[in-house]
């Protein structure tokens, strides 16, 4: 069985079971916006070498774009719009693909091992974020510092710069200008030391460009 087979499986197997629970979607992405301004994301993504799919639990929130600075529609959004997520496993951690099998009945029981990973594993890391602002208003730069940081047990952070950013327009969202401000300014100085160390690789010119975007997603005006 190939992707197209195994996604007609999901629509059949998957699909109206996380519909259930108030999930929008098809196919192999589907979200659900909350009324605390986490929007919860759900998908299924083929392996690049085929024959596979993992599954990816993620979070962004409803008043921030996505990491590529479009106007987010919360109702279109997938997990590789969001910064913060964790690749779902039948144990909970780990990286984890489920292989296409030749017969139908085998790929249906991997899609119900998925929705039971979901249900017991996912869902935990959902409930995670469900007291926002919470865990995100008590987490300063210095934290950012740490090395191998992590959000949640078992959440790693890949790019601290885009996480300063989140965290800062959290913390505007919160009324804490302060807090926003400092992480602005340790993810801008973060984005030039970036930016510096790629030009190492470039004759030493500083792609000035990449500092502009920075600059503008760093900005803040006042309250």
């Amino acid at each position: 069985m190939d992707a197209a087979g195994f996604k007609k499986l999901v629509t059949k197997h998957f699909a109206p079971k996380i519909r259930e629970l108030g999930w929008k979607g098809s196919g192999f992405h589907f979200r659900k916006v909350e009324d605390n301004h986490i929007v919860k994301v759900f998908g299924f993504q083929g392996a690049w070498y085929g024959g596979s799919v993992c599954c990816e639990t993620a979070i962004h929130f409803d008043f921030i774009p996505d990491l590529a600075q479009d106007n987010v529609d919360v109702n279109k959004i997938t997990y590789a719009s969001c910064l913060i997520r964790k690749r779902l496993s039948p144990k909970g951690d780990g990286d984890y693909h489920w292989n296409f099998r030749d017969s139908e009945a085998d790929n249906i029981e991997s899609i119900n091992q998925i929705w039971e990973s979901f249900e017991k594993h996912g869902t935990k890391f959902y409930n995670s974020f469900m007291d926002f602002p919470k865990p995100f208003d008590k987490i300063k730069v210095k934290d950012l510092k740490k090395r191998d940081y992590r959000l949640i047990k078992n959440c790693f952070i890949s790019n601290m710069i885009e996480f300063a950013w989140i965290l800062k327009e959290i913390n505007l969202k919160i009324g804490k200008y302060n807090i926003a401000q400092e992480f602005a300014d340790y993810g801008l100085d973060e984005a030039n030391k970036w930016a510096k160390e790629m030009a190492k690789n470039n004759r030493g010119k500083i792609d000035q460009e990449y500092i502009r975007i920075y600059e503008d997603k760093f900005k803040i005006t006042s309250p």
